[in-house]
C-alpha cells in the first residue's frame, strides 16, 4: 500500500513540474460564474471552454469557473451542462488582465448535441444523429453519490439494464443484462470498451460456495467521464461479432489547457448486515431433567439409555416418528433465537471502507494531461473478507501538429481480495448459523467440541475455524491505449487506436494441516495455486469522409477495419500433505497434480457506413461490417452483419405545427445485426491423454475427449427499435421512449452425441456436440422522463424516473431436444416460455384461514404435471431519482429508488434449512429448525412450503407427490438504493483560502431500505453470483450489506 502511495506522489510530481505552460505570449485570465437564467443560482460541474482552444474548465459547486494563461485576443467562451442549452458567449482578452463573464444557461432537459465517440470508428456523433436510444451515465451523475464500487455506477441509472446476482461479500460479482437474455449456451454480458480497448470481464478463481470474482469493479469510479450505453444490435451493428448483448463504452477524464486543478478525497465508511434472519426452533418433549439437555456436539440429547429425558417433538412426522400434529409427543418447551442478532452467534462485525485519492488535471495548447491515484481497503461484515486496491492512471493528449491529436492513455490496478466460504459450503458462516442450535454455548461447551463438531453449529465450525479456509486472488492489471486523429484535408479524418487489456492473475487457497480434520486432505493440509495471464489486444482504424453536396445535404462515409485477438494462459498446481506454515505446492507431499491451459481467439472485421444528413434534421445512415473469427467452424466462412438507422428532428421544420407545451420532437428508428462467437473449443474435436495396456506394460496414449462441430455458426441477433425524444415545457421536461424487438437465430444448443462415439456416460469426457439449432426473442419499451421540477432562487429540484418492461421467449430449442433442466429442477429452458424459466406442481391448503399444524393431508395437487410459474428475469422495472439543491448550491440532496417486478426467485436457503434440519433431527442430530418444523404457530403457507417438499401433496390419484413450487416465490422488491447529502463551503469563505474554493463535505447511505413481499434473506442475491447465465436462487448467500459513508472533497 506505501508503494502504491509513492507512485501517486512520483506521478503528480512529475505533473506539477511538467505544467507550465511552453507558449511564452502575452495571456490574460478569464474568471465569472455560470448560472440558471431562471432562478440565478450558481450550476456546478459546468464544462467551460474557450471555442478553437484547449482551454477548458470545470466549475465548481457555486458554479464559478477560472481559465488562466488565455491568448490576448478575441474567443468565443463556451458553456456546457447536461439538464441546460448550450450557450456561447463573446469574450475580449486583455494581456496581463483579468476578465469577468457572467454565463447564463436555460434549463433543457433534452440533449441532441451530446456526443457519442464510437470505439471502433474513432468518430465523434452527436445523438442527433443516431437512430437508436444510446444511455448516458456522467460524472456528475455519480458526483457526491455513495458509489462503493464500478458496478453501482450501473443500478438504476438507466432503462433496460439491470445487474443481478449482488452479494454482500467484498470483491464479488453480478450479471450485467440489456435488454434481456440473448443466448442459452452462451454469455448474455455486453462488450465493455474502456477509452477504444476492449475490457475483459471474465472472471475466475477458487470456488467458494458459489460467489464469484468481479472484473468489472477493477475499473475506479473516480476516473470516469461518461459511460454510453449500447443497449442492442439496433445500436452495435458496427461492433460485429461478440456486440450482440449491447456495448458499454467507458471514457476516462482528460485535462484541459489551463493551470494545474488539484483535486483530492477522503472517505471513510462503514457496513453493516441488517437483514432481519429467520429464528431457530427447536420444540422438544420433557419427560425428566435428571441428564443434560444437550450433547458435547450441541444435539438435543435423545439417548434412551436409562430412560429417555428428551424427545425431539417436530410439528408434523410421518409414521411412527413423534410428531404434534399425530399427538404422539408434547412440545413441553421450545427453544428459540436468532443467531444472527444474539452475541456470541452472531458471525458478523461492522465492516470497515476507506478511500484516499489525489488527481491533477492541466496543460496547455499542445498538451494536457490527467492523472490520479486511489488507494481503498475494505473489510466486509465477515471480518476476514478483505480487499486491498490501488488505481492509477495517466491519460496524455497531445497536439502533435495542426492536423494530428494524438492521446495515451494507461491504467493501472493492484488488488489482492481474502474471500471466505459462502453459499453452497460447509464452511459458510451462513449455513452453520441457520442450522445452528438455539442456545449460546458457554466457554466451557465451546472448548470441549473440536472442529468438525463445534457445539450447535449446523455443519460444526465456529468463525474461528472458518477463516483456516480462505481464498486468495491478486490481480496486476494494465490497461493501455493510443488514439490518433488525423485531418489532412477539411474532407477527410482518419482515426486510430490501438491497446492492450492484460491482468496477471494468482489464485492460492491454503489449508494448514491438522486445523480442519474432516477428510484426508484436510487433515494433512493442502495447497492449490493457479497463476493465470489474460491479455486482450485491439486495434481499429477508419477513414471518414464528409463532402458537403449542397447547402442543405451533406455525406459521410466511412470505412474501416478492426482487430481483436484474446489469449489466456494458466498453469494449476496441488498438492496434499503440506509443510506447516507454508504455502506452496512444493512443500506438499502427496497427491500432486499439475495442469496448463492455453485458449486463443482472433477476430478481423472489415466495414463501412454511409450517413446522409438533410438539413442536420434528418439523417439516414447505412451501414455492413463482414467478420472472421478463429472459433468459428473451419466449414464456415465470413458472416455479414448489416445496420440502419433514421433520426428525424422533426421539430425543426418550418412546417411543424407549433403543439403547446411541446418544445422539441426527435423521431428515430433502427434495425441491425450483431454476433456470439461459438465457443472457444466448440467447434474443435479434442483428444485427452489416458494410459493403455500394450504387452503387457503401461503406455501413454490418447483417447476422443469431444466431439466439434466443423459448421458450427455464431449465433445472429437481429435487433428493431424505434421510439421518440421528446423537450416539453420549454425543454424543462425531457421523455424518451423506445420500443425494441430482437431475435436471436442459430442459437448453439448442446445435444447428445450417439453412443457409437464411446462417449455417453463417461464424466471424463463430453458425450454432447453444439449445433445451430434455436432461437430466442425479447421484445419490450423503455421510458426515460427528464424534468426540472422545481426551480427558484433558493432551491432547485430534477427528476429523472426510468421504466421498461421485458418479455423473453424461446423459439425454438431444436428437433428433437428435450427441456433443459437445471438449478436442483426447478428452472428449465423450454420452448414457448421465458429462458431460465421456473417450473412446478402447484398445490393448495384446504381450509387455508384456519391457522393450525397442518400435515401432508391438508395439501391437494392442483396440476397433473409440472407447470409455468414464472421467469427468472424481471418483467418491468422502474427506478426514480432526485437531486435537490438548496440555498444557491450550499446544500444539495439526492435520492435513489429502484423497483424490480415480475419475475421468481428460488429460496433455497429455507428449503435447504428446512430439510436439513429436519433430516438431522430425525436422525438423532436434533439442533436448530426452520419455523415450519418447530414453531407450531407458524403460518400455513410457511408449514406448506416444507411438507409439499418433504412429503409431498396429495394429486388426483391419492397418492402424495413432492413439489417445491411453494419456494419458487415472487421476488417483486423496491430498494431505496442512495441518500446522500453534501454541504459546499459558501463562495465567501473559499475567497480565504484556494483549498475552501472546491471544499465539500458528503454524507451518504447505501441499501438503506428494502420493501418486499420475498421470505428469504434477500430477493436480489444468487448463490451463483456473476458466474452463472440464468441459475435464480439464494444459497446461505451472504444479502447485500447497508454503507455509511463519509468524504470530504478538496479542489485546488
Amino acid at each position: 500500500m506505501l508503494r502504491g502511495l509513492r507512485v501517486i506522489t512520483a506521478l503528480l510530481f512529475v505533473a506539477v513540474v511538467g505544467s507550465t505552460d511552453v507558449l511564452a505570449q502575452a495571456t490574460g485570465t478569464i474568471s465569472g460564474v455560470a448560472r440558471d437564467q431562471a432562478s440565478g443560482q450558481g450550476i456546478a460541474g459546468v464544462q467551460v471552454m474557450l471555442v478553437g482552444t484547449r482551454h477548458a474548465t470545470i466549475t465548481n459547486a457555486q458554479g464559478a469557473f477560472l481559465l488562466l494563461n488565455v491568448p490576448a485576443g478575441q474567443h468565443t467562451l463556451r458553456a456546457e451542462v447536461l439538464g441546460y442549452a448550450s450557450d456561447e458567449t463573446p469574450v475580449t482578452v486583455r494581456a496581463g488582465e483579468a476578465t469577468r463573464v457572467e454565463v447564463g444557461l436555460r434549463v433543457s432537459a433534452i440533449a441532441l448535441d451530446e456526443v457519442v465517440v464510437s470505439a471502433v470508428t474513432g468518430r465523434a456523433e452527436r445523438k442527433r444523429e443516431l437512430g437508436t436510444n444510446t444511455a448516458s451515465i456522467t460524472a456528475r451523475d455519480i458526483e457526491a453519490k455513495p458509489i462503493t464500487k464500478m458496478a453501482d455506477v450501473l443500478v438504476g441509472r438507466t432503462a433496460g439494464v439491470q445487474l443481478q446476482g449482488v452479494a454482500g461479500s467484498v470483491g464479488t460479482s453480478q450479471r450485467i443484462r440489456i435488454r434481456g437474455a440473448n443466448s442459452i449456451s452462451l454469455s448474455n454480458e455486453p462488450l465493455i470498451y474502456v477509452d477504444g480497448v476492449l475490457f475483459s470481464n471474465t472472471r475466475g478463481g477458487f470456488a467458494v460456495g458459489g460467489q464469484d470474482y468481479s472484473r468489472f469493479n477493477d475499473l475506479s469510479p473516480e476516473d470516469i467521464e461518461s459511460m454510453e450505453i449500447l443497449k442492442g444490435p439496433a445500436a452495435s451493428a458496427l461492433y460485429g461479432t461478440a456486440a450482440a448483448n449491447g456495448v458499454i463504452l467507458i471514457t476516462t477524464k482528460r485535462g484541459r489547457a489551463g493551470a494545474a486543478q488539484w483535486r483530492a478525497y477522503a472517505e471513510y465508511g462503514t457496513s453493516k448486515d441488517i437483514t432481519d434472519y429467520p429464528a431457530n426452533w427447536l420444540p422438544f418433549q420433557v419427560n425428566n431433567t435428571s441428564k443434560p439437555l444437550f450433547t458435547a456436539r450441541g444435539n438435543l440429547d435423545v439417548s434412551t439409555t436409562g430412560g429417555q429425558s428428551y424427545v425431539f417433538c417436530p410439528n408434523y412426522a410421518p409414521g411412527s416418528t413423534p410428531n404434534l400434529a399425530a399427538g404422539t409427543c408434547r412440545q413441553d418447551e421450545v427453544l428459540s433465537l436468532v443467531p444472527m442478532k444474539t452475541p456470541g452467534l452472531n458471525p458478523f462485525t461492522t465492516g470497515k471502507r476507506n478511500k484516499y485519492g489525489l488527481s491533477v488535471s492541466g496543460g496547455n495548447e499542445v498538451v494536457t494531461y490527467y492523472m490520479s491515484g486511489d488507494v481503498e481497503s475494505e473489510t466486509g461484515v465477515i471480518s476476514f473478507n478483505t480487499q486491498d486496491r490501488v488505481n492509477l492512471r495517466t491519460n496524455i493528449t497531445s497536439r502533435v501538429r495542426d492536423d494530428l491529436n494524438v492521446s495515451i492513455n494507461a491504467g493501472y490496478t493492484r488488488s489482492t481480495l481474502w474471500l471466505n466460504a459462502n453459499d453452497n459450503n460447509v464452511f459458510s458462516p451462513l449455513i452453520n448459523a441457520l442450522l445452528a442450535t438455539p442456545v449460546v454455548p458457554t466457554q466451557e461447551q465451546r472448548e470441549a467440541s473440536p472442529p468438525p463438531n463445534r457445539f450447535g453449529t449446523g455443519f460444526g465450525y465456529y468463525l474461528d475455524d472458518i477463516k483456516e479456509n480462505l481464498s486468495q486472488q491478486t490481480v496486476d492489471r494494465f490497461i493501455i491505449g493510443a488514439q490518433s486523429h488525423y485531418q489532412p484535408f477539411a474532407w477527410l479524418s482518419v482515426n486510430a487506436n490501438v491497446g492492450m487489456d492484460y491482468f496477471g492473475r494468482e489464485d492460492g487457497n491454503t489449508v494448514q494441516p491438522g486445523r480442519l480434520p474432516i477428510s484426508t486432505s484436510y487433515v494433512q493440509g493442502f495447497r492449490q495455486s493457479q497463476r493465470s495471464s489474460n491479455y486482450i489486444w485491439t486495434a481499429n482504424g477508419a477513414a471518414v469522409a464528409t463532402y458537403q453536396i449542397h447547402e442543405k445535404l451533406g455525406t459521410a462515409t466511412t470505412v474501416g477495419a478492426s482487430f481483436t485477438r484474446e489469449q489466456f494462459e494458466s498453469t494449476y498446481c496441488y498438492g496434499v500433505g503440506i509443510v506447516e506454515g507454508t504455502r506452496s505446492c512444493s512443500a506438499t507431499s502427496s497427491l500432486f497434480d499439475v495442469d496448463e491451459d492455453y485458449t486463443e481467439v482472433r477476430t478481423i472485421g472489415l466495414y463501412v457506413q454511409e450517413q446522409i444528413n438533410w438539413r442536420d434534421r434528418l439523417i439516414v445512415a447505412a451501414s455492413v461490417r463482414g467478420d472472421d473469427n478463429s472459433a468459428f467452424g473451419q466449414d464456415f466462412g465470413i458472416i455479414l452483419y448489416p445496420g440502419a438507422s433514421v433520426s428525424w428532428v422533426a421539430s425543426e421544420e418550418e412546417f411543424f405545427p407549433k403543439v403547446p407545451g411541446l418544445s422539441n420532437l426527435r423521431l428515430r428508428g433502427s434495425i441491425g445485426q450483431s454476433g456470439q462467437r461459438p465457443g472457444v473449443r466448440d467447434a474443435v474435436t479434442l483428444y485427452g491423454p489416458t494410459a493403455a495396456t500394450v504387452g503387457g506394460s503401461e503406455v501413454s496414449a490418447v483417447r476422443l475427449y469431444s466431439v466439434g462441430n466443423p459448421k458450427l455458426k455464431p449465433e445472429r441477433t437481429t435487433e428493431f427499435e424505434a421510439g421518440f425524444d421528446a423537450g416539453l415545457l420549454q425543454d424543462r421536461i425531457a421523455l424518451e421512449f423506445t420500443y425494441f424487438q430482437k431475435r436471436s437465430e442459430d442459437a448453439l444448443i448442446s445435444r447428445p452425441l450417439p453412443p457409437s462415439y464411446g462417449l455417453t456416460g463417461d464424466l471424463t469426457t463430453t458425450g454432447t456436440i453444439y449445433d445451430n439449432l434455436g432461437s430466442i426473442r425479447n421484445w419490450g419499451t423503455e421510458v426515460a422522463v427528464n424534468a426540472r421540477a422545481y426551480s427558484s432562487r433558493h432551491a432547485t429540484l430534477n427528476l429523472r424516473l426510468s421504466a421498461s418492461t421485458l418479455e423473453n421467449r424461446i423459439e425454438e430449442l431444436g428437433e428433437g431436444i428435450e427441456p433443459i433442466i437445471f438449478n436442483r429442477g426447478n428452472q428449465q429452458h423450454k420452448e414457448g416460455f421465458a429462458t431460465g424459466g421456473f417450473f412446478g406442481r402447484r398445490y393448495r391448503i384446504e381450509n387455508p384461514g384456519q391457522q393450525r399444524v397442518l400435515t401432508p393431508a391438508d395439501l391437494k395437487m392442483v396440476d397433473d404435471t409440472a407447470v409455468f410459474l414464472g421467469p427468472s428475469l424481471p418483467t418491468n422495472s422502474q427506478s426514480l431519482s432526485a437531486d435537490l439543491t438548496l440555498f444557491g448550491n450550499l446544500v444539495t440532496v439526492s435520492a435513489l429508488l429502484d423497483r424490480r417486478a415480475g419475475h421468481k426467485q428460488l429460496n433455497y436457503t429455507e428449503l435447504f434449512r428446512c430439510g436439513t434440519g429436519y433430516a438431522n433431527a430425525t436422525a438423532g442430530a436434533a439442533r436448530g429448525q426452520c419455523g415450519a418444523v418447530g414453531n407450531a404457530k407458524a403460518s400455513n403457507e410457511e408449514q406448506a412450503k416444507f411438507l409439499a417438499q418433504r412429503f409431498g401433496a396429495t394429486d388426483a390419484d391419492g397418492r402424495l407427490v413432492s413439489t417445491s413450487a411453494g419456494f419458487a416465490e415472487d421476488a417483486d422488491f423496491i430498494k431505496l438504493r442512495e441518500v446522500a447529502v453534501t454541504f459546499n463551503v459558501p463562495e465567501r469563505l473559499s475567497r480565504y483560502s484556494s483549498l475552501l474554493r472546491g471544499a465539500s463535505l458528503t454524507l451518504s447511505g447505501r441499501n438503506l431500505a428494502t420493501w418486499t413481499d420475498y421470505s428469504g434473506l434477500d430477493p436480489e442475491i444468487n448463490e451463483t453470483g456473476g458466474g452463472a447465465n440464468f441459475t435464480q436462487g439464494e444459497f446461505n448467500t451472504q444479502p447485500p450489506v447497508r454503507y455509511y459513508t463519509v468524504r470530504l472533497n478538496l479542489a485546488f
